[in-house]
Formats: structure tokens, sequence, C-alpha cells
């Protein structure tokens, strides 16, 4: 049933949240994923997860997003990522952790169901040693992980979740052919939607051509990390600038949507006026789902 599912987002698009998109979402929460050890990273995990069920708003499904930091190849059979800590984790733990975030979802849940997304980033990729075909199976290892945690919900019978893979692939991190092979492992591996929570950095706001943007990238090198394959654009709106950044991106693609937005109230815009804004430029394609870190 995945595939089917899988082909059916990308195609339809925003067809089926047409009713309810010119509604301001509200935001639900988002994190940061820190842990001395993998224990004390599940126990987050498991917290956070809990605080996410007992605050959802309305009935409806939405995105969890759990950020473990910047991917990372360990050794030469290992992937995994740096947290915000500075600590090392192997995917057998993050998945360790998400099957934490699956419990305490389902042990506080009280309405609607949730997609937890296993989010890391494209930071320094090439100044930690990965080449292309690292980042490729950081991007395919990350899917697994993904379906793992999904065969996990199953299991338990958790009916009311199930699971995804996102990055926070910015510009200013590191360049774009690297940064595009993360999506293409995930492509690869074929299972998870790729969630595009970064941002557009040093891109143009206005215009019709491939411009260019930060660290030698260029518009549609945006375009191609956020939806391609399997990747769904969840662009960081902090600002009206990111707004204007975003909806060249959309315009100078196909069929481009935007599967909501990530916002923080650290920014310039308070996280409802920062999706009313993408939505204002950008009419009925943009999802109603609005994640927000630190709010």
């Amino acid at each position: 049933m995945r595939p089917t599912v899988v082909a059916a987002v990308l195609a339809a698009g925003l067809a089926s949240f047409s009713a309810v998109a010119a509604a301001t979402p509200s935001p639900v929460g988002a994190w940061y994923m820190y842990g001395a050890s993998a224990g004390a990273l599940k126990s987050y995990a498991y917290a956070r997860a809990c605080d996410f069920a007992r605050s959802q708003p309305g009935s409806g499904t939405r995105l969890l997003l759990l950020d473990f930091g910047a991917a990372r190849k360990l050794d030469s059979s290992t992937w995994g990522a740096i947290d915000f800590s500075n600590t090392t984790f192997s995917n057998a733990d993050i998945l360790d952790a998400l099957k934490g975030a699956a419990d305490g979802y389902h042990n506080c849940h009280v309405r609607g169901g949730v997609d937890i997304l296993y989010g890391n980033s494209n930071y320094h990729l090439s100044a930690s040693g990965m080449s292309s075909t690292d980042a490729w199976y950081a991007g395919y290892r990350q899917a697994e992980r993904a379906e793992d945690l999904a065969n996990y919900q199953s299991a338990k019978g958790y009916d009311s979740q199930t699971a995804d893979a996102a990055s926070d692939m910015e510009p200013s991190w590191d360049g774009a052919a690297l940064t595009k092979q993360l999506v293409n492992g995930d492509q690869g591996q074929g299972w998870a939607l790729y969630y595009d929570f970064g941002s557009a950095d040093g891109c143009p706001q206005s215009g019709s051509t491939d411009g260019l943007c930060n660290n030698g990238w260029h518009v549609s090198d945006v375009g191609y990390v956020s939806f391609h394959g399997l990747a769904l654009p969840l662009p960081e709106i902090y600002y009206a600038a990111n707004a204007y950044q975003w909806t060249l991106v959309r315009k100078l693609g196909s069929s481009y949507f935007f599967a909501g937005i990530t916002a923080s109230p650290g920014g310039g815009l308070a996280p409802t006026s920062a999706w009313s804004t993408l939505s204002s430029l950008n009419g009925n394609l943009v999802e109603p789902e609005l994640v927000c870190f630190g709010c």
C-alpha cells in the first residue's frame, strides 16, 4: 500500500486539502534532539512525543518533526547523526529513540494522528569527510529507519501513527551536488516522504529566472532538494523575505506545492503569520501544516 499512498500524495498535490487550505493551521511542536547517551535520547524523544500528543489540536494527522542533527557516516558501514550537544548517535540509537517517540505519543494520545519524522541536516557533510556516495547512503539509511519505525508502529497496533523522513537542507551548510544525494538516497530506498524543512539562503526574492543563492546554489537546486522524487517542501519561513524566496522556487517548478511550513517564534514573523504570508503569495498551494521549533 505504501508506494500507492506516496504516489497519490505527490500526484494529487494539494487537491485533498483545498477545502481547508484557507484556514491558518495551529502550530505543533518540533524539537532539536539532545542526549548524553542513547537512553537519554530515547527518554527525551518519549517526553517530547507525549507533549505533542497532549497538546495536539484538531482531529487530523499532524507532523511530529524530531531533528537529530547533521547526517554523518560513523564508520565504513554505519550511518547516523551528530546531535545538537555534539554527541554522535548511530541510526540504531536513533531508531530506538524514534520507537520511544511512538510509545510516548501512543501512551499520551488524545486525538488525531501523527506522522513521526526522522529529521537530520546537510550541515558540513563534506567537512566531516563524507563523499557523494556517503551522502546517498545517509539518505537511504534514513529512509530505512523510517520504514523500520512504521513496521514497529504497525506491530504495536499504533493505528493513529505513521513515519517518514526529513532534512534541514540549507545552501550555506554544504554544496548543492552533495546535498542532492540525501534526496536521491531516500528516493532510492523508496519508503519515506522526505520533507525539506530547510532554507533558500541568499536566493532572489523576485524575478523569473534561475538565480544564484548562497554557496554556489541556484534556485533550481533548492527546487530539486525540496520537490524531487519523494521530497516535499516544508520550508523555514522565519521572515517575510523567506516567503518571497520560496515563492520564486515554487514558480520555477512544475506542479510544485508546499506541504506546509516550518516556523519559530524567534523569527521576524509569528508562526501563524509566517504560514499566512506564504499562503497569501501562493494561493491554495500551501497545505495546512505548521511545525514550529520553540512553540
